[in-house]
């Protein structure tokens, strides 16, 4: 009976330390994206900016003018994008209809496709078709923007980061008010 009352206890102790680092295993190892200063930060002058999806949906950048943009260079073929696009993933989700997501990549339509599917993700994912307005022009993969309404960059990241934080939610929060 005794050895029986082990066990159970052994088990019930296996199972809550499998719960609790099952949830904590989701958490990114990944930097904070970090505001910029308003002093420093920088106006995007112009929105003219056309873009290509995947189904060869076009769409330019000026469309969204006047809302918080995140815009997001990433390559297929990068192994630290797929970590990084699972949390923006988690973000879109949430925040799709609050803030105006761009995913942009140079790779080819059949490598995108393929990664998306394979990965499941559903943010919008597009190609450039004419250079990116000043300052977004970017040779530097992966690397975010996050405008504010103003049309401000709040958040210039040249690394990959942990996009689904809650400081970063926090940022976010106030920005799409």
């Amino acid at each position: 009976m005794k050895k029986v009352k082990i066990i159970i206890f052994l088990i019930a102790i296996g199972v809550a330390t499998f719960i609790f680092f099952k949830d904590y295993s989701k958490v990114s190892n990944l930097p904070e994206p970090t505001y910029i200063a308003f002093e420093q930060q920088q106006v995007v002058p112009f929105f003219d900016w056309s873009l290509i999806g995947p189904t060869g949906k076009t769409k330019n950048l000026y469309i969204d003018q006047g809302n918080v943009m995140i815009i997001h260079f990433w390559d297929a073929n990068n192994p630290k994008s797929v970590e990084e696009l699972e949390i923006f993933q988690k973000l879109y989700d949430d925040y799709k209809t609050k803030a105006q997501f761009y995913f942009v990549t140079s790779n080819t339509q059949v490598e995108v496709r393929s990664f998306i599917e394979k990965n499941k993700f559903s943010f919008p994912v597009f190609f450039s078709l004419s250079p990116a307005p000043k300052p977004l022009e970017n040779k530097v993969i992966p690397s975010t923007y996050v405008l504010n309404k103003k049309g401000r960059i709040v958040i210039d990241t040249k690394f990959s980061a942990n996009w689904n934080s809650e400081n970063f939610r926090k940022v976010l929060d106030e920005l799409v008010k």
